[in-house]
């Protein structure tokens, strides 16, 4: 199962309301992950034929009455949690950064875990709420936001690319890298690493520029 990464822009007030009621976290998290995928979902059958669009729509209905009851109280419990996350004024999209977290990570720092410092925002944070699968959602207050800005704004893509070897990747256990890939598997990698980097810089600047606080998580 894959490790994928996210990361959302949190308000004062959001953060507020998490660190008071720290299962609200997890469930905007899993909210937000749903939410994310069903647009996708939705984007897809959009450009579908209309007839082949019904079996689709049918086999996710019929799907969804044969969840196990788990699934049924999740369900429930993120409906209950949306009224909830209303009241605290609109969200910002997440970011997904999908497997290049760990990688990016490793290229940005050096080091494969997380330490006590601006450039390990993506591995650390106050964890909140339940395990949403690898450990609970983790949160940077506004000042930790704008370190971790800071650390990006002196970092180019072109020099984080430029780190990049995938059997120094491979012997560091960096996720989700275990042997060097093929040349042509390598270049998409290098421009979906790229992508991703660009992105987080952009979206980390946005919201320390707003004074807001960031959300982070594997799910």
């Amino acid at each position: 199962m894959s490790m994928l990464g996210y990361v959302a822009d949190i308000t004062v007030v959001q953060i507020a309301a998490f660190r008071e009621s720290p299962a609200l976290a997890s469930n905007f998290a899993d909210i937000s992950v749903d939410d994310l995928l069903e647009t996708r979902q939705e984007s897809a059958f959009s450009h579908v034929p209309p007839e082949y669009r019904q079996q689709l729509e049918q086999a996710k209905r019929d799907l969804a009455a044969e969840a196990p009851p788990a699934a049924f109280e999740k369900s429930k419990r993120l409906d209950r949690a949306r009224s909830h996350l209303a009241k605290l004024g609109p969200f910002q999209p997440i970011l997904e950064l999908n497997k290049t977290w760990h990688i990016l990570h490793f290229l940005m720092t050096g080091h494969s875990n997380a330490f006590p410092s601006p450039g390990d925002a993506l591995l650390s944070g106050i964890p909140l709420g339940e395990d949403l699968g690898y450990g609970p959602a983790r949160l940077h207050p506004p000042n930790e936001t704008r370190s971790f800005c800071d650390f990006l704004a002196h970092l180019r893509v072109e020099l984080v690319i430029s780190r990049l070897d995938f059997e120094a990747l491979a012997q560091a256990d960096i996720y989700p890298v275990s042997t060097k890939p093929k040349i042509e598997d390598a270049e998409d990698w290098r421009r979906e690493i790229a992508k991703s980097f660009i992105s987080l810089k952009t979206y980390v600047t946005r919201a320390a520029e707003k004074d807001d606080g960031l959300l982070v998580w594997l799910s």
